[in-house]
């Protein structure tokens, strides 16, 4: 997902959180390190915090998940004058953080000061949830959806099934990511992305293995990275991927058509989390003013994800009109996020990944 480019905001001179000058030694405001997705983050959210807060906000943003995933990682090895206090991860990577000791949980006393929190869905709250410790706030969230050309295609698609089609025979592109592309095809089983112990299940393994090896025969190339390209290039006529690519995407191209498949699909969400070490108020009072119901409009609005806010009233109708941002409950009832698997069933989906990208499945 190659979706972001380095930026500079609110005045701090960022080359890098290890060598960088943090902005205005002059200015003697309380001050919150902060590292995030770019274009996450609208550059008037950081001003409007600036001001309503009177504490000043050092941004640096990434253009990777996978280099926030890395900053994270590198932490330990910052001067503590230079370490980020609050950092943006994927969802996908909070439970290595927490295993890795590199995050420390958000303690009932400083979830007190975090008001919008007791607001968000219980959905969202138990996401970030281990052992009844809290170690992030979830503030956007997308999902895995398919798009696809509409001016090639004759016909409309609108659930996992319609891949299989004979006018797709490679002309589809899936992610190079082995829990999206099982996950997709169990779903189209009527399955769960979750689904436990797969040997143990020989008529659910049985089918698996032979939708894997269709699905296969339809594929092109299997990408996280180019799939659009290829899309817009006519290399192919559809893909699977992420949500906030598509977006971009489809204003290149109007015949793009994106869908979130009907039987139910993954989603994704982005994590503020505190890396290990000092904790300041400043951080708190972000993480709630990112909630709150004028941000979680312009997060929405502004970027290519949705505000995990229930309180979304000031999200303009025409943006609560997008089928891809706001899809029906009822789809996104069957969908799920990620969620780690035991040890022997990962070893099990690797095994079946590995024969299927080799042609030995």
């Amino acid at each position: 997902m190659d979706r972001r480019k380095f930026l500079v905001l609110s005045g701090a001179v960022i080359a890098s959180i290890g060598g960088c000058q943090w902005s205005n030694p002059f200015d003697q405001r309380e001050r919150i390190r902060i590292v995030g997705l770019l274009g996450a983050t609208p550059s008037k959210v950081i001003s409007q915090f600036e001001s309503a807060s009177k504490k000043k906000i050092e941004f640096k943003a990434e253009n990777l998940p996978s280099k926030l995933w890395q900053e994270l990682q590198n932490y330990p090895s910052i001067s503590t004058d230079k370490a980020p206090q609050l950092m943006s991860i994927s969802d996908s990577w909070l439970d290595q953080a927490i295993a890795q000791s590199l995050i420390q949980p958000i303690t009932p006393n400083l979830l007190e000061k975090i008001p919008k929190w007791q607001k968000l869905s219980p959905f969202w709250q138990q996401s970030v949830t281990r052992n009844n410790q809290v170690w992030g706030i979830p503030y956007r969230w997308g999902a895995t959806a398919i798009a696809y050309r509409s001016d090639k295609l004759k016909f409309e698609i609108t659930q996992w099934a319609d891949l299989w089609r004979p006018e797709l025979k490679l002309k589809l592109t899936l992610p190079d990511d082995a829990r999206e592309v099982i996950g997709l095809v169990l779903k189209k089983m009527g399955q769960s992305y979750q689904t436990e112990d797969l040997v143990a299940r020989p008529d659910v393994f049985a089918k698996l293995t032979q939708e894997l090896k269709s699905i296969n025969s339809q594929v092109l190339t299997y990408s996280s990275d180019n799939y659009m390209q290829s899309l817009l290039a006519d290399d192919t006529l559809a893909a699977v991927g992420w949500t906030n690519d598509m977006f971009k995407a489809q204003r290149t191209n109007p015949n793009l058509k994106v869908v979130i498949p009907q039987d139910g699909t993954a989603l994704w969400s982005d994590i503020w989390v505190m890396p290990k070490g000092e904790v300041v108020s400043a951080a708190m009072e972000w993480m709630n003013f990112y909630l709150t119901p004028e941000i979680a409009a312009q997060i929405t609005s502004l970027t290519d994800a949705v505000s995990t806010s229930s309180e979304l009233e000031q999200v303009p109708a025409s943006v609560k009109a997008d089928p891809v941002k706001f899809f029906s409950q009822d789809i996104f009832a069957k969908s799920e996020l990620i969620a780690p698997l035991s040890p022997s069933t990962l070893t099990q989906y690797k095994d079946l990944w590995t024969k299927l990208r080799s042609g030995t499945l």
